[in-house]
C-alpha cells in the first residue's frame, strides 16, 4: 500500500496544481486500470505523455498489475524468435481463437537484441516463461542469456566453469511461485556417458551477488526443452546420446531437488516428443514414424506410480505429406486442445498449422511480415505473455552486463 499511496498523493498534487502537459484528467484508479490493459508496445509511448505517467509506468506495482492482467485477461500470444546475422529478433502475434484456412497474422516486432559477441550463434532457445526467454550462444565463449522481448534488455550470465574439457551444457529457465524467483538450471554432460553429475543453478535477482551453485544429480542427457508447471521444471532425458527417452527429469525450483519419472520402453518416446501443460498436468506429444502418420498423446496421471494415459490419433490422408516434413515441429497445445505445428525455418509463405484431434481436422494460418528472413532458424512458442519488468531488477545477483 505504501507505493500506491505515495503515487496517489503525487497524482492528486499534479491534478491540484494543473501541471501543464501532465495528461491527467482521469481518476487515479481508473487510469491505472486502463493503462494495465493496453498492449505492451503502447506503454513506451504513453510513458512520454508526462513525467508523472512515466513515473507511474515504471513502478514495480504497475508492472505487477500489468503482468497479472497478462496472465488472467489478455489473449495468449504466439512468439517467433530467430537470429539474423548478429541479432536476435522477436515477433509476436495474437493466438487465433478460431483459426481458419483463410486466416493470416501480421506479427508485431519487439526490440532487436544485439548479440554479446557478433560471431556467436544461438544453438538453443528455450520456451518463454513469465515473459522471459533463456537462450544459449556458442562462439568464442559459450554464453547463457536471459532476455525480455518487450523491454529489449538481456542479461548475460556468468560463465559456467568446469574441471573437465569436452563438457556440454544446456540451460533451462524455471520459476518458483512461492518465493517469486526465476532460476536458471544448467545441466552439464560429457561425451562419455555417466561421467558428469554436478550441475549448476543460479537465482536471478536478490540483494546480494549470487553466482552458480552446484547441485548434484545422476548423469543424463536432456532431450527436450523444459516446461515449468506449478514450480516444477520438467524435461525429457536419456542415459546416452541416442534418440530414446528413458525418463522425465523433475526439478523442484524452490528446493532445487531432482526426481525422476521413468519411461517404459513400450511407450517408444523419443527426443522428437514435445512436453506440454495439459490442464495442469504434464503431457507429451509425438508423431509416429510409420505410415500412416499418427499423433501419440500421453498424459501423466500418477507421477509416483509412473502411470500414463495414452491416445493415438490418425492423421487425415490429405495432410500426411505436411506432417511428414522433417522440419515441422510440434509447438504445443492451445487451451482449446488444438495441436500447433510450425516449420523450423522461415519460408515464403510461412504457415503455422492447427490440428484438432477430436474433429480430426487441419487448418493453416499464414504469418505475414517475415519474408525478409527466409531460411532463418525460427523458434515458435505458444502462450507467451508480455512482462514490463526491466532486467535491471534481476541483474543485482548476476552481472551488470545488460544490453538493449
Amino acid at each position: 500500500m505504501g507505493p500506491m499511496k505515495n503515487l496517489r498523493q503525487l497524482y492528486l498534487e499534479a491534478q491540484g496544481t494543473q501541471c501543464p502537459n501532465s495528461g491527467i484528467d482521469l481518476p487515479f484508479d481508473l487510469l491505472m486500470e486502463i493503462l494495465s490493459r493496453v498492449p505492451a508496445k503502447s506503454i513506451a509511448r504513453f510513458s512520454c505523455v508526462s513525467r508523472l505517467w512515466g513515473y507511474i509506468l515504471s513502478l514495480a506495482c504497475f508492472t505487477e498489475l500489468f503482468l497479472t492482467k497478462s496472465w488472467c485477461r489478455r489473449p495468449p500470444l504466439l512468439l517467433f524468435t530467430f537470429q539474423n546475422k548478429e541479432s536476435i529478433y522477436f515477433f509476436s502475434a495474437p493466438q487465433p481463437q478460431s483459426p481458419g484456412d483463410d486466416s493470416s497474422l501480421v506479427p508485431a516486432r519487439y526490440h532487436v537484441h544485439r548479440k554479446h559477441y557478433p560471431k556467436d550463434f544461438s544453438t538453443r532457445v528455450g520456451s518463454p516463461l513469465g515473459g522471459f526467454i533463456c537462450r544459449q550462444d556458442e562462439g568464442e565463449v559459450d554464453t547463457i542469456v536471459v532476455s525480455n522481448p518487450v523491454t529489449g534488455e538481456s542479461i548475460f550470465l556468468p560463465e559456467v566453469k568446469s574441471k573437465h574439457i569436452n563438457i556440454h551444457t544446456i540451460p533451462f529457465l524455471g520459476y518458483d511461485p512461492i518465493n517469486e524467483q526465476f532460476k536458471v538450471l544448467c545441466i552439464k554432460f560429457e561425451d562419455i556417458p555417466n561421467t558428469s553429475d554436478d550441475h549448476q543453478v543460479l537465482t536471478l535477482g536478490g540483494n546480494k551477488k549470487h553466482l552458480w551453485r552446484t547441485t548434484l544429480c545422476k548423469p543424463h542427457y536432456p532431450k527436450s526443452n523444459g516446461i515449468c508447471i506449478d514450480g516444477v521444471l520438467y524435461y525429457s532425458a536419456g542415459f546416452d546420446w541416442g534418440t530414446r527417452v528413458s525418463m522425465i527429469v523433475c526439478f523442484d525450483v524452490r528446493s532445487e531437488k531432482f526426481s525422476f519419472i521413468n519411461i517404459d520402453r513400450s511407450m517408444l518416446m523419443t527426443c522428437a516428443c514435445t512436453l506440454i501443460n495439459y490442464k495442469g498436468k504434464l503431457g507429451a506429444l509425438q508423431f509416429t514414424l510409420s505410415y500412416p502418420r499418427c499423433l501419440v498423446f500421453w498424459a501423466l496421471e500418477d507421477a509416483g506410480k509412473c502411470k500414463w494415459s495414452k491416445c493415438v490419433y490418425t492423421i487425415p490422408p490429405l495432410w500426411n505429406n505436411i506432417v511428414g516434413r522433417s522440419d515441422l515441429d510440434i509447438v504445443g497445445v492451445t487451451s482449446g486442445g488444438e495441436v500447433v505445428l510450425a516449420a523450423r525455418h522461415l519460408l515464403d509463405p510461412f504457415y503455422i498449422y492447427y490440428y484438432n484431434p477430436k474433429g480430426n481436422t487441419f487448418v493453416r494460418v499464414l504469418i505475414r511480415g517475415l519474408e525478409g528472413f527466409v531460411r532463418a532458424r525460427v523458434y515458435t512458442s505458444l502462450e507467451y505473455i508480455e512482462n514490463l519488468k526491466h532486467m535491471r531488477e534481476y541483474d543485482k545477483g548476476v552481472s551488470t552486463n545488460i544490453s538493449s
